[in-house]
């Protein structure tokens, strides 16, 4: 007989119930502790997602909060470019882009001499477009002097087109008076009801005083 089956007949009172035990302990490690394992790595994993997917959701939040805040920003901002920057009706717009125009000329050594003005509701817009395309004439420096006017005006005036000649007679050609044709335009807010174009207005002519 072998030492080890001769240990194992003389010590079986305690080797089985060894046996046993380590078979239980395995029995324990398969049936409940790996499982367990698995189970917590995958609470792990879920509590991983949800901690990412609120993190996403809070962006998200934040995001949609930031949107609406500008949102909310602009809108006021375009109310108040509405109410105190554009003109408030027709009347102020044909002041705009007609009498203004002619004392800037005037300011500007730059002589006015005649201007057709129009207006028309945009479409898919509330907003009416009220333009005037005017002719003037002088030296190069007084009309430089008048398109910065223009530029820097408080009104609210934007210069759709500008075009310099020099006139037909010898004359002012030798004196260096150059021609400006420009179409200039303001908006204002449609009123309700008005959806045609007017006909178009001529404006004082030279020598004429603005009022």
């Amino acid at each position: 007989m072998s030492l080890t089956r001769r240990i194992v007949a003389e010590r079986r009172g305690v080797v089985l119930p060894l046996l046993l035990l380590l078979a239980a302990n395995i029995g324990v490690l398969l049936l409940v502790v790996l499982p367990m394992q698995t189970s917590v790595a995958g609470l792990e994993t879920t509590r991983d997602n949800s901690t990412l997917t609120l993190s996403q959701a809070r962006n998200i939040e934040r995001s949609a909060k930031s949107a609406l805040t500008s949102r909310q920003r602009a809108d006021v901002e375009l109310e108040k470019f509405y109410a105190e920057i554009l003109p408030h009706d027709l009347v102020t717009a044909t002041k705009t882009t007609n009498l203004w125009i002619q004392h800037a000329a005037r300011d500007a050594g730059v002589t006015f001499t005649a201007a057709a003005f129009d207006y028309v509701p945009l479409r898919d817009s509330k907003l009416t477009r009220a333009f005037a395309r005017i002719t003037l004439s002088g030296r190069y420096p007084n009309i430089k002097k008048f398109l910065y006017a223009l530029e820097t005006a408080e009104e609210f005036i934007v210069v759709e087109k500008v075009e310099l000649t020099e006139p037909g007679g010898a004359s002012t050609t030798q004196q260096g008076i150059l021609e400006v044709s420009m179409t200039v335009a303001t908006y204002y807010l449609t009123p309700p009801g008005a959806t045609t174009s007017a006909k178009p207005r001529t404006a004082a002519g030279a020598g004429s005083t603005p009022r």
